[in-house]
């Protein structure tokens, strides 16, 4: 009887110490934003920064919710539901990887866009597919171009006092 009493405190014992215990941090793999022939890609004549800024504006716009927005090593990535709606009824999510790099005095942007199709009950079976329109990413290609096109001209004060626009 002793044996099994000091069995149970050893076994209450271990799940109070396991409880202590952080977890750690939640981090994407980083695998997946190695460049291979999945990734569609466009170069700008704009510096890496500026593509990044773009990319995260035109995405955060779209609805996504954006899990990775990293300005050191231009990595950013999201998801969000098929339609972008908060009340839609959809088994279908998108998720997206983007990688900024230089490319020579500009950058280049790669992108991949991926839809997860749940099935089965509770949504407990997941199917990823790799979107490969061409006709999709050019239009997302330019509104990521466009995006500081469409933007309103910033207002300033200048040393005088006088207010003026950057046209």
């Amino acid at each position: 009887m002793i044996a099994f009493k000091r069995f149970v405190l050893a076994v209450l014992m271990s799940f109070a110490l396991s409880a202590c215990a952080g977890g750690s941090a939640l981090q994407p793999d980083r695998s997946i934003f190695s460049l291979d022939n999945n990734y569609q890609r466009y170069a700008y004549s704009a510096p890496i920064e500026t593509t990044l800024e773009q990319t995260v504006a035109v995405f955060k716009e779209a609805g996504y919710k954006l899990d990775v927005i990293d300005r050191a090593t231009g990595q950013i990535s999201g998801t969000r539901g098929a339609s972008g709606d908060k009340g839609s009824i959809s088994d279908k999510d998108l998720k997206f990887y983007a990688l900024v790099l230089p490319k020579g005095s500009g950058s280049e942007l790669g992108i991949k866009i991926v839809q997860v199709l749940r099935r089965g009950p509770l949504g407990s079976s997941r199917a990823e597919l790799i979107v490969n329109d061409a006709v999709m990413y050019q239009y997302l290609f330019r509104r990521i171009e466009n995006v500081s096109a469409s933007k309103p001209p910033a207002a300033g004060v200048d040393g005088a006092g006088d207010v003026y626009r950057d046209f």
